[in-house]
């Protein structure tokens, strides 16, 4: 049991520090620079290796750097001959910048097919880039009482609900995480509080020691898991309330995912699937 609790106590140190993670603006600008390097040096698939880890923290990138790592992204597919992958890139980069447009001067005609291919195509299927606010229809706005509601009932929800996917996954993990280690700590601590309390005054002191001492142990890890519950938990209502996300929202409506409507005198919550 002393090892379930180690176990339970380093998972969520883990959770915590993979979630406080980030990187500094100018590490990003390195990337995006070395992954320049690659590419004109002819190092493609290290390109894509580079643009691929920047974009883990697209967060993070401004839109400028955004739409320069899709685009030599797409770059770097279309020197390997994979084009559907690169007018995917293109067009999350067009996406962000509708005004995009490459220089014949220093770009192949090569890749300017490619991305012509991928102008035009957005304007029967655009793509919505990964990180950018959910889709909305045209005049539609995010209620920040529903996200707020949403938070309130499970942690990351409402970042989810209103475009922030990727710290709306990580704050459901985190939450899922610590709830379900409180709950089996505090479980196994009263299974310890009981057996505990259940010895005969004729058994010796040592079974005693012994047995309050793993009472002890276990109250002590379930306190430490429920306040890494509890910080998880505030830090997703102080986020939901206090954070404004960004303005900038994305073409199309979000036909899948948790809903949560409050009408004048009800709520509706459900799961919405298109099939």
């Amino acid at each position: 049991m002393v090892r379930l609790g180690t176990i339970l106590l380093v998972g969520c140190l883990i959770i915590q520090t993979g979630f406080s993670q980030s990187v500094t603006t100018d590490s990003l600008e390195t990337m995006l620079n070395r992954a320049k390097e690659f590419y004109y040096g002819g190092e493609y698939k290290s390109a894509i290796r580079e643009l691929e880890n920047a974009l883990l923290y697209l967060k993070q990138l401004k839109q400028t750097d955004q739409v320069e790592a899709y685009k030599y992204l797409a770059f770097s597919y279309v020197a390997f001959g994979d084009r559907a992958r690169a007018k995917e890139q293109f067009k999350k980069a067009l996406a962000l910048d509708p005004a995009l447009e490459l220089d014949p001067a220093t770009v192949s005609p090569k890749i300017i097919k490619v991305f012509e291919e991928a102008k035009a195509e957005m304007t029967v299927t655009p793509v919505v880039e990964p990180g950018v606010p959910a889709a909305r229809a045209p005049g539609e706005k995010i209620s920040g009482l529903d996200a707020t509601i949403r938070s309130c009932c499970v942690a990351g929800w409402g970042q989810n609900y209103r475009g922030e996917k990727s710290k709306g996954k990580k704050l459901m993990i985190a939450w899922g995480v610590t709830l379900g280690t409180t709950l089996g700590s505090w479980i196994v601590a009263s299974a310890k509080k009981k057996a505990y309390m259940d010895l005969h005054s004729t058994q010796p002191s040592s079974a005693f020691d012994d047995a309050y001492e793993q009472y002890k142990l276990w109250h002590n890890i379930a306190a430490i898991n429920t306040l890494a519950f509890l910080g998880v938990y505030a830090y997703n209502l102080y986020d939901i309330i206090f954070h404004k996300p960004s303005t900038r929202t994305s073409l199309f409506k979000s036909d899948r995912g948790l809903i949560c409507e409050i009408h004048g005198d009800f709520v509706k919550v459900g799961y919405n699937l298109r099939f």
